[in-house]
Parts: structure tokens; sequence; C-alpha cells
């Protein structure tokens, strides 16, 4: 959220009114007033608002109605009570209905302001917990550092220290498994947005609608199931980076929502009607060809352009195989941080692991060597502890190497056998091959059509 977020006045008495919007401005905030409740609460439902200040004796809708209402619509937002001569039984009242505080009139201007900021940072340090718990939730551990001993990757890093300070659109490619994910945590890391929330989202694991709640929120009572207002990833990410995985598999519809808030910074929650602005920076990953997918008319091209500001192309493991000891090194490190057996890789197994095509890339590599850990009987894990695919003859890349062709029929190949192994369950075969379930459909599909008859 801002340093200085949208306060809102709700005050009969004009002159009092002005006077505490301007000490607002003043001192920075966005300052919106109201002149009774009933317009306080159309008001906030066109903007976001974090403090509303009310009158306790305002007319119509009063203030303790007014704090009942807020707290039940909007559960984010804190509500200060002024009132003059106000019986004690009436505060007490108003601070067992959630207000944040109490200002008695005449109102003291540097005593308004001290409540004022107190109930600011107490928006803000709930905004910072629900991040904290949603990523807590979206993602597991990452790894912290990103492994560039190789040319390509060293040239992806040096992409990274340039953009990084920036705030430009990211658009990240490569096969599933190389770590594009780490490559946008790298780009918040080295940000100076790093102090602020990084949330990432995989947009190829749930269904459109779900996205789009997701990424926007949703008010209470928008659809079946919306029990309370829902802050969307966009909200969370406020001031940090938003990272959007696999973001060819968005659809159509949605992706003219996204292409809204690129340039304009705003957007609605499913089912609300104020607009939220928010600063979020946003870095986007696909496996896919992007321009490929605009050719063929599934990706929108405005927003294609809009996400390529910046492109950083991720190598596959099998043309950085010189980075596997480092990664082997980084990972068995990582597992026994979490309480696994410290071991370490033979030269021999090693050699081994190096002369695999690894189609899964290094998170088919990470899973490998956790299953080493777990499986070897010593402390040094050899080849005889690797899975037996490792060794078989369609491992190795082909004698003819004819380009895209060959290798995409290596793929073929080892999906087919995975899945063979898993006795056809795609969920468990997706997880063996490190990519989700959606885009092992897409691929079978994909291999369905080839032998299809004519």
């Amino acid at each position: 959220m801002p340093e200085k977020p949208p306060i809102l006045v709700v005050e009969g008495e004009d002159e009092l009114r002005e006077l505490l919007l301007s000490a607002l401005k003043v001192d920075g905030y966005i300052a919106l007033g109201a002149r009774d409740g009933e317009a306080a609460l159309e008001l906030m439902a066109r903007e976001a608002v974090s403090v509303v200040v009310a009158d306790l004796f305002v007319k119509g809708i009063n203030g303790l109605e007014l704090l009942k209402r807020a707290r039940e619509r909007w559960a984010e937002v804190e509500v200060v009570i002024t009132a003059r001569d106000a019986p004690i039984h009436s505060v007490v009242k108003v601070m067992k209905s959630g207000a944040f505080d109490f200002v008695p009139k005449p109102i003291d201007r540097e005593y308004f302001l001290l409540v004022v900021g107190k109930a600011v940072a107490q928006v803000r340090l709930a905004h910072e917990n629900q991040a904290l718990r949603r990523m807590s939730d979206l993602r597991g551990q990452r790894s912290p550092e990103l492994t560039a001993s190789s040319p390509a990757m060293r040239e992806v890093v040096k992409t990274i220290e340039l953009v990084a300070p920036t705030d430009l659109t990211v658009l990240i490619e490569g096969e599933s498994g190389v770590g594009k994910e780490l490559v946008a945590n790298s780009l918040h890391q080295k940000s100076p947005r790093r102090a602020a929330p990084f949330i990432a989202i995989n947009c190829g694991v749930l269904q459109e609608t779900l996205l789009e709640s997701e990424l926007f929120g949703h008010e209470k009572g928008a659809f079946t199931g919306a029990h309370a207002d829902h802050q969307g990833l966009f909200e969370i990410a406020d001031g940090g980076t938003l990272f959007l995985d696999e973001i060819g598999e968005m659809g159509t519809d949605l992706q003219v929502k996204l292409l809204r808030v690129l340039e304009t910074s705003e957007f609605r929650r499913v089912g609300g009607h104020k607009q939220i602005h928010v600063d979020v920076r946003l870095v986007a990953a696909t496996n896919k060809k992007l321009q490929d997918e605009v050719r063929g008319g599934r990706f929108r091209e405005d927003l294609f352009y809009r996400l390529n500001v910046m492109h950083i192309e991720v190598p596959p493991l099998r043309d950085r195989k010189d980075e596997i000891p480092e990664l082997v090194r980084g990972f068995l490190r990582a597992h026994a941080r979490r309480g696994l057996p410290e071991k370490r890789m033979s030269d021999e197994t090693l050699e081994a692991l190096k002369s695999y095509r690894w189609p899964g890339n290094v998170r088919e590599l990470k899973n490998l060597v956790e299953r080493s850990v777990i499986l070897a009987r010593s402390e040094v894990i050899t080849p005889r502890d690797l899975p037996p695919t490792l060794f078989e003859p369609d491992a190795a890349p082909p004698v003819e190497d004819d380009g895209d062709t060959a290798l995409a029929s290596v793929e073929q190949r080892h999906i087919m056998k995975v899945l063979r192994r898993q006795n056809g369950n795609k969920v468990r075969a997706a997880k063996v091959l490190g990519i989700n379930v959606k885009t092992l459909y897409n691929k079978i599909k994909a291999y369905e059509s080839k032998i299809a008859p004519k």
C-alpha cells in the first residue's frame, strides 16, 4: 500500500471537515470528504480507502452504524470515531464495536494526525502479514541463489543486473523446470522493491474464473461461496513484484483485463465497483514461444508487446551441464537444512548426471537429488543410487540431432515412458516429469494429433 494512503473524513460541519482535510493533505495524505454516512458508503464503494475518520453523531447513518457497515464490508479498513461531549458508555460501545481509536472534540491537530498515522500503520501491518501468509501458502521454499557458472547463464545474470533497478516489465521464456521463477525472484531481490512482497502464481493451474479472483480479488457476495471480501495478488504485491508464471496459459478474456492493469495500474475486484490503484512491477514467464502464440491467435499481440519490454531467455539444463555439480551441491545443502541426512555425490555419479539429457531441466535434477538423499544407504551417493531411467538408451542425446524434431522425439519418448511407469496416472507422471498437469495434457494431445488418421 502507498506510504500515505487515502483517508476519508465523515463530518457534518463543513468548516471542520475542510480543516481536517487540509491537515491531512499538508501531511501528505490523499484526503476525501463526506458530509454524512450515506455519502461515505457510496464513496467507499468507488474508492479504496484505508482509514475512515467519522463523527459519532453525523446525520443519517451515524458513526457507530457506519463503523459496523464498514468493518463488515471492508475488513481491512480502520475507523477512528470523533465526537463532542460523548457519554462514556457511547465511547466504550464504539471501541467494543471495533473502532481503532476515539478522538474527542474540539480536535487537537497534532493528536489527530498521530492517531491517523497509527491507524495507517495498523492497516499496513495487516497487509504485510496477509502477504507473508499468502506467499507461504502459494510457494514453498525458494533456492536463495541463481547458479551462473556457464556462459549462457552469465548472460542471463548480466541482463538481470541491468534490468533489476528499473520498473520495466520483463518476459522470461524457457522450458519447464529451467528456473524461470528463480530469475524472477533474482530480479526482485536486486531491485529497489526488495523490501516489499514478491508474489508468484502459476496461471496454468487455475481455471480462468478462479485465476481472475486470485489476481484481482473479489467482494463479499460476488459469487457463491464468496463469504467475505478477498484481496487479490495485485493488492498484496503493492509496492513489490508480481510474477505470473505460465502466462501463455491465460485465457484471452483475462488477458484484456491484465492489459488494462498494466496500462492504468488500476483494477476492480470481481463483483466490485471501486477502482483500486496499485504500484506493482510485473514479471511474466512462459515455457512457450509467446510470439508463436500471438501468430496462432492464442495470445493478444498488444499484451505481448506490453509484457515483452525486456526479454530474458533461460537456457535448458542440457545446454549448461557444467553447472550440474554446483547445482547438486546447492540442493544437498538445502535438503540438509530441511533435516534430511547430509550426503555428497561421488565424481562418478556427477559424471553420470552430466551424461543425461534432463528433459525436466533443473526441477528434475532437484527432485532426483532429493530422491537419492533419501534412498542412498551411505553418506556418498553412487551411480547405483540413481534411477534406471538415467542409463536407458534414449536418456542420452541422439547421435544425429537434427534440431527441434529430434529433441521433440526424445521428449515424447521420455514422457510416454514415465506415463507407462505410472500406469497412465497423469498427476503422478506430471510430478515425476516436473511439469504441471495441464502442460502434460497439452503435450499428450499434441502427440495424439500427430498420429491421428488423416
